[in-house]
């Protein structure tokens, strides 16, 4: 499904996008060793069961599990069972450019602060997350650098470089009011709203150019509020840009991954976005935890959809691909308790696990571990094997880790946090 047209159009002004991802092709971030790779961040909103898939505890009196058995994919150990094949498609597929991550500690059982921390890699309310970092530093430029279309992002400072879809199309609306005033049942109770020809359109807009630009005069130097009324104008030429480039009325909220998917590809693809975030499923399932199982099949069928758009379509060099310079994060924010509870479900649990896939990072590797008791191991951060003189994996390891697999310095982001090195190989 394309749901923006691929076309060769015009993406605004030179000032705000014309140099594009070129710029970012060629630029040399300051203390990051690799070059920049686009990121996708794919959340399992709710908390996962890590032993369903990506941290097997088979035969263990201390770990409840689903259904199923250990199966190696490229040498990439998954525990899969035939109620989940979209989980054995996946990794028949994928697995090669795979990287499980074990033991993800974040000391929260609150959803908000877990999944805050795992994506912000701080524990504060006013931190970004990867994706907005990851766009601030390699393409603030873009007419929408960081494209939410789902539900737990974390712009930060940095919201005026973030678009949000909302759950009620808001950002269809702002970009085509007319989709606000649908027609009424009864034609006679309609009032089209009054249509602006490009004169009036001009007036209005020079108007507001004008008004922010007398703000700006009056307050001299640069402050927060010069910050703000900078970004407002900017976002004029953002606003224009995506109103001329897309069909907003597919930005209406839906938990289908897939879509979300391909919509995310096609904004990376296009350079109107650097970063992506999507999100699907409800898998907080205190009461029954064979849900679980449905939740998994959803949430991988869209991951095949999203490995499969990144597959088919070029990448930034000749003979390379998009999921050859597009990192993948896949997280949830927290684990599920090792034991079923008196209702048949899993309560919150502050270990989890996550996948790091493609921009060129080894794949087939599963790095960190959990023990029988489905807690942390202490491993060596620039390897990530077990290494009882080393440290379990911290959300802020992790979260700094990411960035550098992005390309991004992460020091400069989260000072004084080591990095989960292990991530780039």
């Amino acid at each position: 499904m394309t749901i923006i047209p691929r076309r060769g159009f015009l993406l605004g002004s030179a000032a705000t996008l014309g140099a594009g991802l070129i710029s970012v092709r060629s630029r040399a971030f300051s203390g990051a060793e690799r070059p920049p790779r686009r990121l996708i961040i794919a959340m399992a909103g709710g908390g996962w069961d890590p032993t369903a898939a990506l941290d097997p505890k088979p035969g263990l009196s201390s770990v409840d599990v689903l259904p199923g058995s250990i199966q190696a994919f490229d040498g990439l150990p998954v525990y899969v069972d035939g109620t989940r094949p979209n989980v054995t498609a996946f990794f028949e597929q994928y697995a090669s450019v795979c990287t499980i991550v074990n033991g993800v500690q974040v000391q929260s059982l609150n959803h908000p602060d877990c999944a805050k921390r795992m994506l912000t890699g701080t524990a504060s309310d006013t931190s970004a997350d990867v994706g907005a970092i990851t766009a601030h530093a390699l393409a603030p430029e873009l007419a929408a650098p960081y494209m939410v279309l789902g539900q737990t992002a974390f712009s930060g400072p940095y919201a005026s470089i973030a678009a949000r879809s909302g759950t009620a199309n808001q950002l269809g609306t702002l970009l085509s009011p007319d989709r606000a005033y649908p027609p009424a049942d009864d034609p006679e109770d309609y009032t089209p709203r009054l249509p602006l020809d490009a004169t009036e359109q001009a007036l209005i807009r020079g108007h507001v150019e004008a008004r922010a630009q007398r703000q700006l005069d009056a307050r001299g130097g640069l402050n927060e509020e010069h910050r703000r009324l900078q970004d407002f104008m900017a976002s004029l030429d953002r606003g224009d840009t995506l109103a001329d480039a897309a069909d907003f009325g597919s930005f209406a909220y839906t938990g289908d991954l897939g879509v979300q998917a391909t919509l995310a590809v096609d904004m990376l693809e296009q350079e109107l976005s650097f970063s992506a975030q999507i999100e699907a499923g409800d898998w907080d399932t205190h009461d029954d935890n064979l849900v679980q199982i449905p939740q998994w099949e959803l949430f991988f069928a869209g991951l095949s959809a999203l490995l499969a758009e990144l597959s088919g379509r070029p990448g930034m060099s000749a003979g390379t691909t998009m999921l050859d310079d597009t990192v993948v994060l896949v997280a949830s924010e927290m684990g599920r308790t090792p034991k079923l509870n008196a209702s048949g479900g899993k309560d919150h649990w502050p270990v989890t696990s996550a996948m790091v896939i493609g921009g060129g990072l080894p794949g087939g590797r599963v790095l960190g571990g959990t023990d029988d008791a489905q807690l942390g191991v202490a491993v060596d951060l620039a390897t990530g094997m077990a290494d009882p003189g080393g440290s379990l994996i911290q959300y802020g390891n992790f979260a700094a880790g990411l960035l550098e697999a992005v390309g991004v310095d992460a020091g400069a982001y989260l000072p004084g946090v080591e990095p989960f090195r292990a991530l780039c190989g």
